[in-house]
Order: structure tokens, then sequence, then C-alpha cells
């Protein structure tokens, strides 16, 4: 993974800012309004307690007669309609942007982060860095106070009680500078305070972290449906739930702790709010008893109350921000993450549909941050259209060769020709639009079978080339008995109409999906682990007619798959132990025959097996 780059707090805001303002730069000026709106509220909510006050002064000292009542009155409720418009008006700028960021959330960032991941290079995606910046970088969009959103819901608070603050600290002091200096040293304490509390949170936070993953992790386990028979069996209730409850009492106990801090804070600003209240409220009485009106005085207690709320309020947000803008550099570091190897770029082939010759020369491998090599100086050859068969036992390295003809890693030695051109060298976008492949641990996704076998969506595929590939597979039959047939869904988690496919079915599928694609060369990788014996042999009965003129690598620990293919290698530990057609390894009487030996045995017993079933059911 690439070297960390250090961001600060200033660029992530600016970030955030910059990607809003290409997704929707109205909604800045928006919320501008809303926090300009915001102040002007709360300082309504103030001012309409003193102009009261001093309405009815005026009336009770006579300044207000009846005949100037009527206007007095009306002048009173212009200004409360006026108010409510303003708070109205205030009320749908904070649901509007409220809106607006979980838009610019759901419909750009999580996209921007989804996106890069499915655009990486498959060995970074393989690198346990790269996932856990992964899983920090998707807090930053996963809900809508936390992260990317929450910022944007702080910056705005954040300003609005700024703002605030300068108003009522310009009115305070035209009554007195040394009361403006004394809430501020009042409020600074209290920071200080909350601090302390909120530095306890945080130097438990990774503990906290660390037990909540062990919650998540035992309750996947727990409501898994594939472990609900073992959990059964052997009655693991108990022994489950003793884990969650003893990673839930020491959660508790951190979070007990935590909590005792933030009382602990409360309390403290208590004592402090007492104290500003005797020694402001002590002054504004003295002022009032020296002449100040009676609405005045209202007027200055509403300000020192909200000067003291918004401060509090100000470090709230600032410990919220900071606290938002963590996961944020996190996908930023994500999201700047560059590929390691050709992409848009390269050498291509002139014909990508075109069979390809392949060629591994002194290939050497081991995974990122191991010294084992899974291959050691492998070496063969596969001409225009052959097709070549890669035996072995498990973990053999024989799917490993797989992952570096797709270019998901790149030898540490040694190298591997298309055409004669180093994979190296090539463009990996357009090299994969030659390749196709067929895994045996292939899955489906909850859509359409047809979608599943085009990769497309609605109406935008070959709805003819989709049958037929769905025929060549050996799954027509199945599908055109339903009655959406190729529409029909896959699972039920989008449509409850949705169907199961067996193992068999689903590599069936994935047959369908490289047979649509078309390909210079196909991968299957153990295609048949599924599939009993008799199905197997007639599933590679099925290849070989499809692979005329087509290059074909067939991996499999099961050998069905060999009498179908024009050489044969033998691979052990991570080497090329024999090599050579059927025939010729059966006389050398090595590694190759005596696994034939074993697996003809295993397909003989099954064979009988079946027809005894048969004949039974008759």
């Amino acid at each position: 993974m690439n070297q960390p780059k250090k961001y600060t707090a200033a660029s992530n805001q600016r970030f955030i800012l910059r990607e809003l303002w290409h997704y929707d730069r109205s909604t800045i000026f928006f919320a501008i309004a809303e926090i300009i709106t915001q102040i002007g509220k709360g300082f309504g909510t103030i001012l309409i307690p003193s102009m009261i006050v001093a309405f009815l002064e005026q009336y009770q000292k006579g300044m207000i007669t009846q005949e100037t009542l009527p206007g007095a009155v009306a002048k009173l409720v212009t200004f409360f309609v006026g108010y409510s418009i303003w708070c109205i008006i205030t009320g749908y700028l904070k649901r509007r942007n409220q809106f607006q960021y979980v838009k610019f959330r759901c419909g750009t960032m999580i996209e921007c982060t989804y996106q890069k991941y499915m655009s990486l290079d498959y060995v970074q995606c393989e690198d346990e860095k790269v996932q856990q910046l992964l899983k920090k970088a998707g807090e930053a969009v996963s809900g809508n106070y936390r992260g990317i959103e929450g910022v944007l819901h702080y910056d705005v608070e954040l300003l609005k009680e700024a703002g605030a603050l300068i108003l009522y600290a310009s009115l305070i002091s035209g009554v007195s500078a040394w009361l403006v200096v004394l809430l501020v040293v009042i409020s600074l304490v209290q920071i200080l305070s909350y601090k302390l509390a909120n530095n306890y949170e945080l130097k438990h936070r990774d503990a906290k972290a660390k037990l909540t993953v062990t919650q998540d992790y035992l309750d996947r386990q727990a409501y898994a449906v594939e472990n609900g028979k073992d959990i059964r069996l052997y009655q693991m209730k108990e022994w489950l739930s003793g884990h969650y409850r003893a990673a839930n009492k020491k959660y508790q106990a951190l979070l007990a702790k935590e909590k005792a801090c933030y009382f602990a804070d409360d309390l403290f600003g208590l004592l402090l709010q007492l104290g500003r209240d005797v020694v402001c409220y002590g002054y504004l009485i003295g002022q009032l008893m020296q002449g100040m009106s009676i609405a005045r005085f209202v007027l200055y207690i509403g300000i020192v109350s909200g000067f003291s709320t918004y401060f509090s309020e100000l470090t709230m947000m600032i410990s919220q921000i900071s606290s938002c803008l963590k996961p944020v550099g996190q996908m930023q570091e994500f999201t700047e993450l560059e590929n390691v190897y050709h992409h848009g770029e390269g050498v291509r082939l002139k014909d990508e549909k075109e069979a390809v010759e392949v060629e591994f020369s002194h290939v050497s491998f081991s995974y990122p941050g191991t010294d084992h090599k899974i291959l050691d100086d492998v070496s063969f050859r596969i001409k225009k259209g052959g097709k070549m068969a890669l035996v072995g036992i498990n973990g053999a390295g024989k799917s490993t060769i797989v992952k570096l003809l797709c270019g998901f890693y790149m030898p540490d030695e040694g190298h591997i020709y298309i055409n004669g051109t180093d994979l190296a060298t090539m463009d990996l976008d357009a090299w994969y639009r030659s390749l196709a492949a067929v895994f045996q641990d292939a899955f489906t996704y909850s859509f359409s079978i047809a979608d599943n076998v085009t990769c497309s969506m609605g109406e935008d595929y070959d709805a003819e080339k989709c049958r037929e590939g769905l025929k060549d597979a050996g799954l027509w039959e199945k599908i055109q008995k339903l009655p959406q047939k190729e529409k029909t869904f896959i699972g039920k988690e989008v449509s409850e109409d949705g169907i199961h496919l067996s193992g068999g079915e689903t590599q069936k599928l994935m047959l369908a999906r490289a047979l649509y694609k078309g390909c210079a060369l196909l991968l299957l990788d153990e295609p048949t682990a599924a599939l009993d014996a008799i199905a197997e042999n007639e599933m590679y009965e099925k290849y070989n007619e499809m692979l005329t003129g087509k290059t074909a690598l067939f991996i499999s620990h099961r050998l069905a798959s060999t009498r179908f293919c024009d050489h044969i290698l033998f691979l052990e530990n991570g080497k090329i132990t024999e090599e050579g057609t059927h025939e010729e390894l059966m006389q050398k009487n090595g590694g190759y025959a005596e696994m034939f030996l074993v697996q003809s045995r295993y397909y003989k017993e099954e064979g009988a097996q079946s027809h005894e079933e048969d004949m039974a059911g008759i």
C-alpha cells in the first residue's frame, strides 16, 4: 500500500466542501442562509420577552395612549408574524439542507468509495491494510450524523454559535466589557472540564471499538443460518452467550467510567453556571436599580444566558466535528490509493477475442508478507487454441497460477507472456476483456438470471445470446419452465419470487456468463467442484464442445478434465513435477498415475451407487 499521507482537519474540511461544490454548490449557499436565519431565530427568542415588557412599561407609564395603542399593537403583531415567517423559513432551510446532505452522502460519496474499491488492483483488495483502511473509510459515509454528513451538520451549528457569540458579545460590551471577559473565562474553564472528560472517552475508544467488533462478530455468528445446525446440535447457545456477556461486561465497565467523567463535568458546569449567574445577574440587578429599564434588563438576562449556552455548545460542536473528520481523512487516503499495475495504458491485443498463446517463463511467486514460495520456477506454454490441464492436490499452487494469469498479481521472478508480450507491460483493463473464468467459489447476485449472465441492467443486453449461453451451459431446460424465464430473480433478498440455485446450477450459470462474454482465454478453476462424478463428466464434455478455437486452462485436483486436454501439468509443492499427455503420465507411474487410480475407484463406486439409486426408483 502507498505511504500514508497526513490529512489535517483543514484538509478534510476542504475535501468535503470541494466535493459538495462539485455535487451541488447551491447547498453551500443554502447552508449559509440557514446559519443566518438560525442566529436570527435564536436572538428573536431573547428579543420577544424584552419587547413585550417594553410595551407594558410604556403603556403603564402612559407613553402609549389610547390613540397610539392600535399602532403599537400592530407593530408588535407585525413583529410576531414576521418572526413566525422567519422561523418557518429557518425550518425549511434546515430540512432542505438535511435532505441535500443525505443525497450528497448516498448519491456521491458512498458510490465514490465502492467505485474506488472495485477499481483497485486485486492484490490491493487482498491486502489486510487496505481492508482495514476501507472499513475506517466506510465510517465517513455510515450515517446521518457521522463522518461527512456529520461534519456538514455540525459545521452549520458551529458557525451559527460563533456568529451568535459575536453578536451577543458586542451587545453585552455595551453594558460592561468586564462581563464579556468574565463570561469568556468561565466558558473556557467549562471547555477545559469538558475536554478532560472527552479525553478519557477518546483514550478508551480503541478498547471500546475492539469490544464492539467482538460483539458484532458474535451477533453475526448467532444469526447466521448456516451456523444454526451446529449451534443446536452442539448446544452452543450458552457458550456463545457467555462470550457475548463477557465482552458486554467489559464494554459496560468502560462506559460506566466514561459516564462518570461526564457526570463530574456536568456537576462542575452547574457550579460554574451558578457562579456566573450570581455575578452577572447581580451586576444587572445593580444596573436596574440605577435606572436601567426592565425591558433592557430582561434582554441582557437572556443574552447572558444565551452566550453561555452557545459557548458550551460551541465546545461540543468542535469535539463532534473533530470526531467526524477522522474517518474523512481515512476516506481521502483510501480514494487516493493508486493502482500498482497498468490500467488504461500499456500494450493491448490486436483482437481481444482471438485465441492467445500463453507462456510462463521461470515464474516464482510468494504472497505479499510471506516468504513461502507458492510457485517455484514454473515454466510451461499453451499454444493458441490449446487446452491444458493443471492438476494436483489442494494447496499445490494451481489457483495461484490463475490469479497470475488474470493479472491479479505479478510474479516475483520470471515472466508471463501473452502472444509474446510480457503481461506486466499490458493494459490490464483491455486484458480483462479478453479473459473469462469460472471459479470454484462461484456466487450469484440477487438480480435476475439474465443480469447475472450478461452483467447488464434492464434490457441492455443480447437476449438471444443470453439464452444460447444458458442452453450451452445446460441450464435452459430448468429456466424455460419458470414463469419469467431468464428474468427470474436469484435469491429472495430483492424479489420475493426469487429462486435458489444448487451449487452445480450456480457453476453452470457461471459458465453461461463466460460464454456470453466471449474470450480469447478461458480459465476454469475447479469449475465442477460442486458436481458429482457423472455430472462432472457431462460438464467437461460440454466444455470440450464449446472451446473449439479458444485457448483454455483447466485447473482441478480431480482428473476428469484431463482426457479433454492436449497437455497435462502435474503440480506439486509449487513445482511442475510431471507433464505430458494422459497416456504418457500413466506410463511414468508417478504422482499423477497414483492420483488417477485413486480417483478412478471413487468414480466407479459413485457411479455404481448412482446406478443402484436409479434402479431403486424404477
